[in-house]
């Protein structure tokens, strides 16, 4: 897929390539990254907390990532509010694991 460098964090460690860490309080500067991605935004303790970390990481022209549980309409646009930053590029629903999701793609926009 053309990745050179991928960092991924999670509750739990899972070498080589996920570190635990917080996803509430994420151990890196701003801008540090180009694409943010979580699939289970929905799953969050704190989903604002949690959606401003991630906007705090990616660079602005970045990508934010993320998928709830299968929902449309309201529901998105429900999600879409936490992102401050952030303007859709699109919407689908798609299976990840087994599950129903919707995938939001969203472009970082402004600091």
């Amino acid at each position: 897929m053309g990745f050179r460098d991928v960092t991924g964090v999670e509750l739990v460690d899972s070498p080589p390539l996920v570190s635990r860490a917080d996803p509430h309080n994420l151990p890196f500067f701003d801008n540090a990254f180009d694409l943010g991605f979580s699939s289970y935004l929905d799953r969050a303790l704190f989903p604002d907390r949690y959606v401003r970390e991630m906007e705090r990481a990616v660079r602005v022209g970045g990508a934010c990532v993320v998928a709830v549980e299968e929902c449309g309409g309201e529901e998105v646009e429900e999600v879409v509010k936490l992102f401050r930053k952030c303007k859709v590029l699109g919407v689908r629903n798609v299976t990840m694991g087994g599950e129903k999701r919707t995938r939001i793609v969203m472009r970082v926009t402004s600091d």
